[in-house]
């Protein structure tokens, strides 16, 4: 949990509450309204320890998110009802000592509001992993984390930007510093931003830009580098907590994690439509590095009963099913571990995952994964439900962001454009959703992993060439246990590239024999979702917020296109999810 929600004009009490309440359709979080002449902050409880509002005569200091701090021990991880981290932050920072890119590390937003001139501070992290949102008319002038309580606080909440929902339907995200609602926008990730009490904007300097570098000549030399800095932050975090859980699957990602949490007593979630091939592997993953195996079994119709929850949670723009954690917060009580880790973006920072590649490469013998050059995001987009002047201007935005990170990057510009800020890349709605439901950790968004992403050459991310070699020891105790998709992570990808299609045609086989049966991944499967009965009552449930696509096509044929086994299923779980939110806005 918590957001917050500042108007530099007074709100009336209990405003601020209602709006960030509203982020939770069930068991909403408590949350403590401060007012002033410098105006009106409402923030809710902060499940990490030691991350409590900090008060005095002069300020008012807030924390979202629960970084891990690295200029001072972190034993405030096992206090209750505490705000003893940001105390420290303000402290340092008030000496005017704090290095936001080195002191703090991990997703995180401070805010300090100084109460005898109004001026208000706001820090976003290194890739803005918990973004920031602002609003400005006339004179007013108000700060959230959460972009639907802030349009709805500033009465915007019926004043959509049609681009940016073209642009979300059809990409998953909507490009920075857009959002979908005309008057609000994203802040810059990784700066300071001032507001000063005559001002209706933000004063903005980036503390840090991922700027295209050479600084790392070895490999394997920044494979250790990477590994050591993993390894402390995990062991920042686990020496001061003794209850503690992983997210764990029969991926190479979190084989490695449970390497790296090996010596911890721990349990290891993994959520499933059933038990099956990935289960069976991620069980024995668990029994090899010594994590308790906890199997937790969904609804197959899991991912479409949660849309209207989850869309309320992450936000609009962001794609809700990435919330996979969503009900087993509960059943499973993950809100009771100190700390839940998982393996989130190592694929994004890594292994290259945002970087365009010839088509089939890395997946025939001996064919290593190639760049695709003739990618452009600068190509004119088309699509026959959108007319023409709506795709026009969405290209004439994504040029725009390309550009803006072309300013510091030029052989990675492609690759950056979905990751600079992380809301440019659609999987980030996970961490959304789950550091507002228990004490969430990514041990592959702390600050070494960025920064060195940042400064490597992309050929050391294709094939896995990096990742490979700062994993290869920690996957050793699993080196004949075969990956979910039927690889083995231990090798590189030469071995890979041999075993795989083999391992591939043979699964096939077995699916046209039915010896094969059922869903074998970590994932629902939208392809059996959307062929149900619930999946088109819910098309008409929701339509009703069509009435306000001026940009697309009329209700019924809207209807059908969503319906339709042709078009992309990501795009029809797009759509439905912009007409919910739609309907849901439109009837405030």
């Amino acid at each position: 949990m918590s957001d917050f929600i500042y108007s530099r004009y007074k709100v009336k009490p209990k405003r601020i509450t209602k709006e960030i309440q509203t982020i939770y359709k069930e068991e909403s979080p408590s949350v403590h309204e401060f007012h002033g002449n410098w105006g009106s902050l409402g923030v809710s409880r902060n499940l990490y320890s030691g991350f409590n509002p900090y008060e005095n005569d002069e300020y008012i200091v807030v924390v979202i998110g629960g970084p891990i701090l690295m200029f001072r021990d972190n034993s405030f991880l096992n206090a209750k009802d505490s705000s003893e981290a940001t105390f420290s932050i303000f402290r340092r920072w008030k000496i005017g000592s704090m290095k936001w890119d080195k002191d703090l590390n991990g997703p995180f937003v401070v805010l300090i509001v100084n109460k005898k001139t109004s001026e208000i501070t706001c820090i976003t992290d290194l890739m803005s992993f918990i973004p920031v949102y602002s609003f400005k008319l006339s004179k007013e002038f108000m700060l959230s984390t959460h972009v639907d309580a802030l349009a709805k606080i500033s009465a915007q909440h019926d004043k959509f930007d049609e681009i940016s929902e073209v642009d979300f339907i059809l990409h998953g995200i909507v490009t920075y510093p857009y959002t979908l609602y005309k008057s609000i926008f994203q802040v810059a990730p990784a700066s300071e931003h001032k507001n000063l009490n005559d001002s209706n904007g933000l004063k903005s300097n980036n503390y840090w830009i991922p700027k295209e570098s050479r600084e790392y000549s070895s490999i394997n030399k920044t494979a250790i580098q990477l590994r050591k800095g993993i390894k402390d932050y995990i062991n920042k975090i686990t020496s001061n907590t003794s209850n503690i859980a992983q997210f764990i699957s029969g991926g190479e990602d979190s084989r490695a994690l449970s390497a790296l949490l090996q010596n911890r007593s721990r349990d290891a979630y993994i959520f499933l439509d059933r038990m099956n091939r990935e289960g069976e592997t991620a069980q024995k993953v668990a029994d090899v590095y010594g994590a308790n195996f906890k199997l937790a079994i969904r609804d197959k119709l899991h991912y479409l009963n949660i849309l209207p929850s989850c869309s309320d949670l992450v936000g609009s723009g962001s794609q809700y099913h990435h919330a996979h954690t969503y009900g087993f917060h509960k059943d499973c009580n993950l809100q009771s571990y100190s700390a839940v880790f998982g393996g989130l973006f190592s694929d994004a920072l890594l292994k290259g995952a945002r970087i365009k590649r010839v088509r089939r490469s890395g997946k025939l013998p001996f064919i290593p994964e190639i760049k695709r050059k003739s990618y452009s995001v600068k190509k004119s987009l088309k699509n026959p439900l959108f007319n023409k002047g709506s795709l026009v201007e969405l290209t004439k935005r994504r040029q725009a962001h390309l550009e803006y990170i072309q300013n510091f990057r030029n052989e990675s510009a492609e690759e950056w454009f979905e990751l600079w800020p992380s809301s440019m890349n659609m999987n980030i709605p996970n961490l959304h959703a789950n550091r507002r439901l228990f004490r969430s950790y990514e041990p592959f968004m702390s600050n070494e992993v960025v920064k060195i992403s940042s400064a490597i050459p992309q050929r050391w991310k294709l094939n896995r060439k990096l990742f490979h070699k700062l994993a290869k020891p920690l996957l050793k105790p699993t080196k004949w246990l075969q990956h979910g998709d039927g690889w083995y992570p231990y090798y590189s990808w030469p071995f890979k590239s041999v075993l795989f299609p083999i391992v591939k045609i043979k699964r096939k086989i077995g699916i046209s024999l039915g010896i094969n049966r059922g869903n074998q991944g970590p994932w629902g499967q939208w392809s059996y979702v959307t062929s149900r009965k619930e999946w088109f009552n819910s098309v008409q449930k929701y339509v009703y917020g069509a009435e306000v696509f001026s940009c697309t096509l009329d209700k019924q044929e809207l209807i059908d296109a969503i319906n339709s086994s042709g078009l992309n299923i990501n795009l029809r779980v797009n759509f439905l999810q912009a007409l919910y939110t739609r309907g849901k806005n439109k009837n405030l």
